[in-house]
């Protein structure tokens, strides 16, 4: 094949070129001593951020929450989890990204409330409460030896029933999540004129765009019928198709952005999860639509999950990884859409977990960075917005010494428990649960969100020194911290900042086209992107092993210019010799090697 560039339209937006930095709050800065990050912390470290080269804060949840899922479980949208401070340092800290001339996004999370949310307490009053209709209620199943059952059998996204009976009304509250966290009935308008309302307070306010909790799971299937019988050991069943990416979500969307959305100079970048394709997300994103700027899809995340059970490690190999981003690079490109481009987020495991993988190499920390870097690179010369995971510019890595009583997250202990009184169920009195904490390790949730690590001084600088951070600090820290890196020209910190820098002078590396280039290798990622006659040639090694690599014949090199790398010690090495990094058609990657050339156009 020939490997033709090819003229793309840049339809330039501010959102689009921007590098986006998710702070997970209680896990950044602690500033009070109470182990828990806070706002102040945020703002304390906003000029860091900045060196980095960030353009765009996203800040979990820090509304007022009783904490059952880490603040996605909201009691009061317009205040302050007192935990994180109060309106005062918000509208503090909203200021000072502003001066900075960085902007700030919220996550919103309207799927569903806490339970502790005045609406929710209105509607668990009595049966003939005006809000009882904004959450789903549903009288019991009667069975015929007199006992009572959830309305139907659909399983919560963290396991068992979606259903819980409240005594007092006796009737049943629908949670596609944790029980404290009632799903809100999309349908009755009364419910999206007050979730309106409240995004308009905070658009008002000088919030600059909102990521968007779950949001295909808003509109449910009528009549919220029984799921098909697909575990059978089981009373719960998945019932996604019944309320994911539902029957009303684009209406209600298209209600949202033109009620609110269109009124503002915001983005929305909309959670996916549960499943949703290319030609699904299309129609979220296309710019006609006017719904959403962006998805978050979880293609590339769920490759190391078998049967959809993220707990089952599945060793996924490198072909499957370059179809999920070149489906998803491509069809965006030719459907008028626009691509988030992750790697870590707080509910997802680090990429120095998860996409560097050694093999039957002896890991090593030089190995690890070298691969954080790889990581970096991919992300960063893909077409799409770049989103980064606080600690991900160090390349954290997971805690390996946690035991059961360190973690904290609902879904983890969830899990954990439900294995455990299983196997109990089977008559095994003392269960071995081994294999549930290897599991735990690789993907709980807790992995990305133990506390950033600024320095080696106790609890990585996280908190004051006799104060117990709310999540033990990874151990590493003592030599993976910021402190020790955004002044080492070697460091992951500053091959970042490199990608990021390189990024941003480069617009055809937000817009331009993709070709991937030996699809079938399982060591090699190679790819062009291309805008009219120039193109950016990406080589990146995925395996922990030199492999050399032999180019295409029909692909042109002779206007080959090295610009980055992550071996940068040797590269100027050899530059300072006199050898310039030179294209060859056979080329010889190191272990996690990354190279990015400009391919010249050559009359």
């Amino acid at each position: 094949m020939a490997f033709h560039s090819y003229i793309m339209d840049f339809d330039r937006t501010w959102w689009r070129e921007s590098i986006i930095y998710e702070v997970y709050c209680q896990s950044f800065q602690d500033t009070n001593g109470d182990g828990i990050g806070d706002i102040p912390g945020i703002t304390k470290r906003l000029g860091y951020l900045k060196r980095l080269g960030v353009d765009m804060l996203w800040l979990t949840p820090v509304y007022k929450s009783p904490m059952h899922d880490q603040g996605y479980d909201i009691s009061d949208y317009r205040s302050i989890n007192p935990r994180f401070g109060d309106m005062k340092d918000f509208d503090t800290l909203l200021r000072r990204v502003h001066e900075l001339e960085m902007k700030l996004m919220m996550d919103l999370v309207v799927n569903h409330t806490s339970d502790e949310h005045e609406w929710f307490q209105e509607s668990r009053k009595s049966k003939t409460s005006p809000k009882r209709n904004w959450y789903f209620w549903r009288p019991p199943k009667h069975n015929k030896d007199g006992t009572h059952g959830p309305p139907n059998n659909w399983e919560s996204c963290f396991g068992g029933s979606a259903w819980t009976y409240d005594k007092d009304t006796k009737e049943y509250y629908l949670h596609l999540f944790d029980t404290h966290q009632p799903d809100l009935n999309w349908d009755t308008k009364e419910v999206r004129e007050a979730v309106y309302d409240m995004l308009t307070w905070w658009a008002e306010k000088g919030v600059d765009g909102f990521r968007m909790d779950v949001i295909n799971l808003i509109s449910k299937v009528p009549g919220l019928p029984d799921a098909e019988i697909s575990k059978p050991n089981q009373f719960p069943q998945p019932a996604g198709k019944y309320f994911v990416n539902g029957p009303n979500v684009h209406k209600y969307l298209r209600e949202m952005n033109d009620r609110v959305l269109s009124r503002y100079d915001v983005c929305t970048v909309g959670e996916m999860p549960c499943g949703v394709n290319t030609h699904q997300a299309s129609k979220y994103v296309a710019k006609e639509r006017r719904e959403l700027s962006m998805v978050f899809h979880f293609d590339h995340t769920d490759l190391d999950a078998t049967n959809n059970n993220k707990w089952v490690n599945r060793n996924w190999k490198l072909p499957e990884l370059k179809n999920v981003i070149g489906m998803w690079q491509q069809h965006m490109l030719g459907n008028h859409g626009w691509n988030s481009l992750y790697v870590e987020n707080h509910d997802q495991p680090r990429a120095t977990s998860r996409y560097v993988r050694f093999g039957d190499v002896k890991p090593t920390r030089e190995l690890r960075d070298l691969g954080a870097k790889m990581v970096a690179t991919m992300l960063g010369t893909m077409r799409g917005t770049v989103y980064i995971y606080e600690g991900q510019e160090l390349g954290m890595a997971h805690p390996e010494d946690y035991k059961l009583e360190d973690y904290d997250d609902v879904e983890t202990l969830n899990y954990y428990k439900h294995i455990y009184e299983e196997r109990k169920k089977k008559g095994d009195k003392d269960p071995d649960m081994s294999d549930v904490m290897a599991a735990l390790k690789l993907k709980s949730r807790d992995n990305a969100r133990t506390p950033m690590q600024w320095d080696s001084s106790p609890h990585a600088g996280f908190t004051t020194a006799n104060v117990k951070p709310w999540l033990r600090v990874n151990p590493d820290y003592k030599t993976l911290n910021a402190e020790s890196q955004v002044d080492d020209p070697e460091s992951v910190f500053t091959y970042y900042k490199q990608v990021l820098c390189l990024r941003k002078q480069h617009p055809a590396l937000f817009y331009g086209g993709y070709i991937c280039i030996d699809e079938e290798n399982e060591s090699i990622y190679a790819y062009l992107r291309t805008q009219g006659p120039f193109q950016t040639f990406v080589l990146l090694n995925f395996t922990a092993k030199a492999y050399e690599w032999t180019m295409p014949e029909d692909m042109t090199i002779e206007g080959a210019v090295f610009v980055l790398g992550n071996y940068g010690k040797e590269i100027g090495e050899e530059l300072k010799q006199g050898r310039p990094h030179v294209l060859k058609r056979k080329t010889l990657m190191k272990p996690f090697e990354a190279r990015i050339y400009t391919l010249r156009p050559t009359r």
